[in-house]
């Protein structure tokens, strides 16, 4: 990461919908695995004198494990950044497809929050991005903590950096 850089990641409170899969999935495993026993695997694990210790292995488990790796690979796999010269949006780390896209501060057009109810009480919601080269959204924080934060930052930098090309037209505005 570099120094001028403000990296913002998906949180998983944006991914509430695969953590109540996961959750329930679990209680349908236990379930499953109780009322199919014949679908635990039994393995010795090892010997301790004339004990055995076994490994039970609910075949199961991987309809939560399921949920679970989808949630990591749909939160890991995007990186937005704030960066000193603009906005990032990496999309695709762990997929064998990469997408970047970058947008200087002096080109957005638009910045505007997107959330639910849910996602309100949660404080969770998407950050969207327009600029002026296209009449659409380019960039989407999707799934970020605080987007009322991340989306005033933006435009106190947006701002900012108006305000200095405006002052700086090439014209000495000293009385001097």
């Amino acid at each position: 990461m570099k120094e001028n850089e403000f990296v913002i990641y998906k949180t998983w409170k944006s991914e509430y919908k695969l953590v109540i899969g996961m959750l329930l999935g679990m209680f349908l495993s236990v379930f499953l695995s109780s009322k199919f026993p014949q679908t635990v695997v039994v393995g010795n694990l090892f010997n301790i004198g004339s004990e055995s210790v076994n490994l039970y292995l609910p075949v199961f488990w991987l309809i939560p494990c399921g949920f679970f790796l989808y949630a990591l690979i749909r939160i890991y796999n995007v990186k937005y950044c704030l960066t000193s010269k603009g906005l990032e949006m990496t999309v695709g780390i762990l997929s064998a497809r990469k997408r970047s896209v970058k947008i200087r501060y002096e080109d957005i057009r638009s910045v505007e929050t997107m959330q639910t109810i849910l996602e309100r009480i949660l404080n969770i919601g998407s950050v969207e991005v327009g600029t002026s080269a296209t009449g659409a959204i380019e960039i989407v924080f999707e799934g970020v903590d605080a987007p009322q934060e991340i989306q005033a930052l933006v435009q106190k930098e947006k701002g900012r950096r108006l305000s200095l090309s405006k002052g700086n037209n090439g014209f000495n505005t000293s009385n001097e």
